[in-house]
């Protein structure tokens, strides 16, 4: 089992699309289509996808409003040629090769709503909270940061053999990931008024808390 697969590369990343749909039996697009009608969005907000991928997830959001700004914020050369065709298309999206390891290149308050999707697990713990404070600096007050990763509330140990496979398969830090309890770390960190959307039997959490102002 990998420790992390943080990186996406190669044939997994020029395809990534189709192998979501074929790994969830054809259910991520109604799964992503829920999440994104979900988040707060509004009309002419600044908008970052940290973790973009293909784009696939900042075109959902888009679509849903008006005159708004989307980073697409990604790494890797095949998720940044995916952004690339489709910002040709689409204004509202914005490519952006930059690692959220480092620094965000954004002024402090200038975000309204940060996205992350799949992306937080698979980086070591101290980097989480690197991430998140760079979150909560470059947020504007009461703006929001929406996360969509495995629910912290799983018990392995008590869970089916499939979620066990499934965990397995993905990295060692996914597991790790659920051991912290995560309304807390984010409160610690400076947001609030959290609220929550549950999917895949409630292994998936979509959390939605704003910065404290």
């Amino acid at each position: 089992m990998a420790r992390t697969k943080i990186e996406v590369k190669g044939f997994e990343a020029k395809f990534y699309d189709y192998l979501m749909n074929i790994i969830t039996l054809g259910y991520y697009p109604f799964f992503i289509k829920s999440v994104v009608n979900s988040l707060p969005l509004k009309d002419n907000s600044i908008v970052l996808d940290a973790g973009a991928g293909t784009g696939r997830n900042s075109t959902l959001m888009s679509n849903r409003v008006k005159d708004s700004i989307f980073i697409c914020m990604d790494i890797g050369k095949e998720f940044l040629n995916h952004l690339a065709k489709k910002a040709k298309r689409n204004k509202q999206l914005n490519p952006l090769k930059a690692s959220l390891k480092s620094p965000l290149p954004f002024k402090d308050n200038s975000i309204d709503l940060i996205f992350m999707c799949f992306v937080l697990h698979g980086f070591e713990h101290d980097d989480r909270l690197f991430i998140l404070k760079e979150f909560n600096r470059v947020l504007k007050p009461n703006g929001y940061f929406c996360l969509v990763d495995y629910n912290d509330e799983i018990d392995l140990k008590k869970s089916s053999i499939f979620t066990k496979i499934g965990f397995y398969l993905e990295c060692e830090l996914a597991s790790e990931f659920i051991t912290h309890k995560w309304e807390d770390e984010l409160a610690g960190l400076g947001f609030g008024n959290f609220n929550y959307k549950y999917y895949f039997g409630k292994k998936v959490r979509l959390t939605m808390c704003q910065k404290e102002d």
